[in-house]
């Protein structure tokens, strides 16, 4: 994945008072939100599996010390079988430093082999959370907007039902109405009153769950500016992005990654017929006194080689080996289901994008139509041709209209980042370009 966003952008961000946009919410989820922040503590730990396999190809340097006292007495017969006593009364201590270098280990080279692929999984990973991440940040970010408007238009919606109800209420009263309208119209208010409320609740849980992602709670957002431009797709054929995600799809590259390890786990359960031959150099210094000796000083080099040949471990090295074999036969197995999974993920996503940009356009055109029908409802209203229902019903028509389309809209920037994550290449030009879409403050 792409470096997305340095620290001189967060210094910039935290000096700017313009409203909370979608590129700032992803630079303070980058510097302080705790989900991308544990991705990264998970990727570390993985790379220093490179640095573990290797260790096992070097030198191990060791220092074995001793300090012991002897005491108590011995028994020893003479020429005569006489019985003598002798008490013991010594100090015994000294020092070994060993050096120990593997010189033909296959289990070492496996695990080698095995802590790179390791790391490169832990890199994998890391790429897909992290674009899984800003994903669910624009997700959490989109659940905000889209609360807000449907707060504001349950609020525009409530006020236009208070002016139906009085306007009902005084064509009763000019005996021009019935009670019927009435009643239809503030039992039509009743219900709005209530769906604000429930709006306004959204509003402020969707407020809370980005504040998960980015670490802080915002006190204004960035909306979607009236112009929506919907450029076609780059490249422009599903087969395409299909190829795209398999070769470079975080989550194919992490479960392929993990196929090598498992090939490695089965060389390294293998290794354990083969012998391993290892380099031994030591220096020894001891000093000791016995009954026969006095002060005595040791002080002595030894180099050699050590072979060790594996005869027979009670059927483990075998077992070991075959349960290997499954695992990596799993690992292959959960591979090809990601694959497929990742296909079907990106055909979704392509046709959401495609689909999106057509119902965009339908729900504009609906909604100028909404506006008309209420129009025309009102005006077929005063001729007598139009009853108080129909025009409570082109209100409703026209409300939910207007929440659709701002909904479409997020729905489609949001397929649009996720093709993008499916394929491994949603990066800082993809949050800039939806970032673009935005411009209008709100305040919560």
């Amino acid at each position: 994945m792409r470096r997305l966003i340095g620290v001189a952008a967060l210094l910039a961000l935290a000096q700017s008072a313009a409203a909370l946009d979608l590129r700032e919410s992803w630079n303070l989820m980058q510097f302080q939100g705790p989900t991308f922040l544990s991705a990264g503590h998970e990727r570390d730990a993985a790379l220093e599996n490179r640095a573990i396999g290797k260790s096992g190809l070097l030198p191990k340097i060791g220092i074995t010390a001793f300090d012991n006292h002897i005491n108590g007495t011995q028994k020893q017969p003479d020429l005569y079988g006489n019985n003598h006593t002798n008490d013991l009364n010594y100090a015994s201590r000294g020092a070994t430093l060993q050096l120990r270098q593997p010189l033909f280990n296959k289990q070492k080279m496996a695990e080698y082999r095995q802590g790179q692929y390791q790391a490169d999984y832990g890199n994998a990973v890391f790429d897909g959370k992290a674009q899984d991440s800003a994903v669910r940040l624009a997700g959490r970010y989109f659940d905000v907007l889209l609360a807000h408007e449907t707060a504001k238009l349950a609020a525009a919606k409530l006020n236009a039902l208070n002016e139906q109800v009085a306007s009902t209420q005084r064509r009763r009263e000019l005996g021009d109405g019935t009670v019927t309208d009435v009643d239809e119209a503030v039992a039509r208010r009743d219900l709005a009153q209530a769906e604000l409320i429930e709006a306004q609740d959204s509003l402020v849980v969707a407020g809370r769950q980005l504040q998960e992602y980015i670490g802080e709670a915002p006190e204004q957002v960035a909306t979607l500016q009236d112009n929506f431009p919907t450029p076609p797709l780059q490249p422009a054929t599903l087969q395409e992005w299909i190829i795209r995600a398999g070769t470079d799809s975080p989550s194919i590259r992490a479960r392929r990654l993990n196929v090598n390890t498992a090939d490695e786990e089965v060389a390294k359960a293998k290794a354990g017929h083969w012998p391993t031959l290892d380099l031994v150099l030591g220096y020894t210094a001891a000093d000791s006194e016995t009954l026969s000796t006095q002060n005595q000083r040791n002080r002595y080099t030894s180099a050699g080689v050590e072979l060790n040949i594996p005869l027979y471990s009670g059927g483990y090295v075998s077992a070991r080996a075959r349960q290997s074999v499954a695992t990596r036969d799993q690992a292959e197995e959960d591979l090809n289901a990601t694959r497929e999974e990742i296909i079907s993920g990106t055909t979704r996503e392509f046709r959401s994008v495609q689909s999106g940009e057509a119902r965009i356009h339908a729900l504009e055109k609906a909604v100028i139509s909404s506006e008309r029908s209420l129009l025309s409802s009102k005006k077929g209203f005063l001729a007598g041709s139009s009853t108080n229902i129909d025009i409570l019903n082109a209100q409703e028509q026209i409300f939910t209209a207007r929440r659709d389309l701002f909904e479409a809209k997020l729905r489609y920037l949001l397929a649009r980042l996720r093709l993008a994550a499916n394929v491994g290449a949603l990066g800082d030009d993809d949050i800039e370009s939806v970032n673009g879409y935005l411009g209008p403050s709100l305040s919560f």
